[in-house]
């Protein structure tokens, strides 16, 4: 069998990494915009953004653990 080359794990961390880079950056810029549109602007669409990236980091890892345990049955089924 052909072993499909991933790098979930890589992913996850870029992802976390860029969250995190992103949060710092709104951080910065909502001390630019402290009027009421910035304000809004910044809480309708950047407050989004972390909960779906932490979500999406989340589901990488079970998705990861969940292709490592095929992986293995595929490899010894007697262990199933």
């Amino acid at each position: 069998m052909r072993r499909i080359s991933h790098d979930l794990s890589g992913v996850a961390q870029r992802l976390s990494q860029l969250s995190n880079q992103f949060g710092v950056e709104i951080s910065e810029v909502s001390q630019v915009w402290q009027d009421a549109k910035g304000r809004a602007f910044l809480q309708q669409h950047a407050s989004e953004v972390q909960p779906i990236t932490h979500q999406l980091v989340n589901t990488i890892h079970e998705l990861t653990e969940l292709f490592e345990d095929m992986a293995k049955r595929l490899r010894d089924p007697q262990q199933s």
